[in-house]
């Protein structure tokens, strides 16, 4: 398992018990021991609850990322579209953090760190990766936070 620092380093893991709600997202995995490790090793993602069907994530204490024992709903060929789901950092330097930790770890990108709608408010640096099970998680940062959404 990763040491606490690195974890608190990649995604900011405090309760989000002070804001208005939680946005939660369920997806299938084919091993419910790959799915912990991977979203806490790779993500740095905190497990909150192991049951014997699932695995709940803090996901930066903003999401709650539910993996679902389904081995049967593996994607074998993962893309982007038309099925992701990821987060959009407010500050370019935590973007930054975690690519650069994904890439030394040596994980595939499904999309490539690229810059979006160049020259429009909506620019944006993005990159996109896939679990052990296929689910597609795309990591954003808009160069005007004030358009993030």
């Amino acid at each position: 398992m990763l040491e606490t620092a690195l974890a608190e380093r990649l995604l900011d893991n405090s309760p989000a018990l002070d804001g208005l709600y939680i946005a939660h997202i369920a997806i299938p995995c084919r091993s419910l021991d790959e799915a912990a490790e991977w979203y806490s090793e790779v993500l740095g993602a905190q497990p909150i609850r192991i049951l014997k069907d699932r695995v709940t994530f803090s996901f930066g204490g903003v999401l709650q990322l539910v993996c679902h024992l389904e081995p049967g709903d593996v994607e074998p060929s993962p893309r982007a579209y038309p099925r992701h789901f990821g987060l959009t950092f407010l500050r370019m330097e935590d973007f930054e953090r975690m690519l650069e930790h994904v890439e030394s770890l040596g994980v595939d990108f499904i999309m490539r760190p690229s810059a979006r709608f160049r020259a429009s408010p909506h620019e944006h640096r993005c990159f996109m990766i896939a679990d052990p099970s296929g689910n597609v998680v795309e990591f954003k940062c808009y160069n005007r936070p004030e358009n993030s959404y």
